[in-house]
């Protein structure tokens, strides 16, 4: 047993899939904060709503920069490593 337990490092292993599960909410959830924003921005400015609108937008648009923040750093990551 000591042998597989020298092959596979479960710390390592277990940090890895926490790591990967919490970006992968983390990621969702703010492209899901961009899409929100634009399809609120939407509804809100045809029903004549401006200042809830404008809100909307800023939603969407701080979702869609941190989005491409994300993008970014995980290539700056990949690259670095």
């Amino acid at each position: 047993m000591e042998l597989l337990t020298t092959v596979v490092n479960t710390k390592e292993l277990l940090d890895t899939i926490a790591a990967a599960f919490v970006a992968s909410l983390t990621v969702a959830f703010v492209s899901s904060l961009g899409i929100w924003g634009g399809t609120k921005y939407v509804d809100f400015s045809q029903e004549g709503r401006g200042v809830s609108a404008a809100l909307a937008l800023g939603v969407g648009i701080f979702g869609l920069m941190a989005t491409l923040a994300i993008i970014v750093l995980g290539i700056y990551l990949m690259v670095a490593k």
